[in-house]
């Protein structure tokens, strides 16, 4: 219960901190960052929206993480701390990849757990878990190519940072593989999952919730 409470207060700090920056990109007359701000704000609401809709709570880390990630990303953009902070990207890279990888852990372990199509040992679900981060990673970077190409961004600085994006992206998959193979043996994966067996067809689940 205690860590509960502090993973809701970590959660509103982290959202009252996405406000701040909105707030700045404002007054500065950055709008088009106010309104990346704004949107980025709607989606870490997502959580809350889904918990109070369909009666189900979806894991608090989850929450945390969504919102950490889209904070790094805008209070990069609004502080320009992508171009002041030598390693900063490669914290944004991290976060949004260990994001990636709890979410792809989260969807393949209920399925495993609740939906007759799927049964897969703890192992291989953390062997396609990394695999699918490292797959969206690559996606991510065939978006920023076409965006310096076609748009004129400047989001890759040559194939040593492309390089770097995907090892981070990868590293930090297996951590999250790692720890979740980790709360899968004690049981703790279950807990944060409970009740999510709603999403899967009433047909083909494997248990009655």
């Amino acid at each position: 219960m205690y860590i509960m409470k502090v993973g809701i207060v970590i959660s509103y700090i982290l959202k009252a901190l996405m406000v701040v920056l909105i707030l700045i990109a404002a007054t500065r007359g950055q709008w088009s960052l106010a309104i990346s701000g704004v949107l980025a704000l709607l989606i870490c609401m997502l959580p809350a929206i889904v918990n109070r809709r369909y009666d189900v709570a979806l894991p608090l880390a989850l929450d945390c993480l969504l919102t950490l990630a889209l904070l790094i990303h805008i209070g990069g953009q609004v502080t320009r701390a992508y171009f002041i902070l030598p390693h900063y990207d490669t914290i944004a890279h991290f976060t949004s990849g260990a994001l990636i990888a709890f979410m792809a852990f989260i969807v393949i372990y209920v399925l495993d757990k609740y939906w007759y199509g799927l049964t897969m040992d703890t192992y291989v679900m953390a062997f396609f878990v990394v695999i699918t981060a490292m797959a969206i990673g690559v996606v991510w970077e065939f978006m920023e190519w076409t965006a310096d190409l076609y748009l004129g961004a400047w989001s890759q600085r040559g194939n040593q940072d492309t390089m770097g994006d995907l090892l981070v992206d990868t590293l930090a998959a297996i951590v999250v593989a790692v720890v979740g193979v980790l709360l899968v043996k004690r049981g703790k994966m279950g807990k944060m999952t409970d009740g999510l067996g709603k999403f899967v067809d009433p047909k083909a689940r494997k248990k009655k919730l």
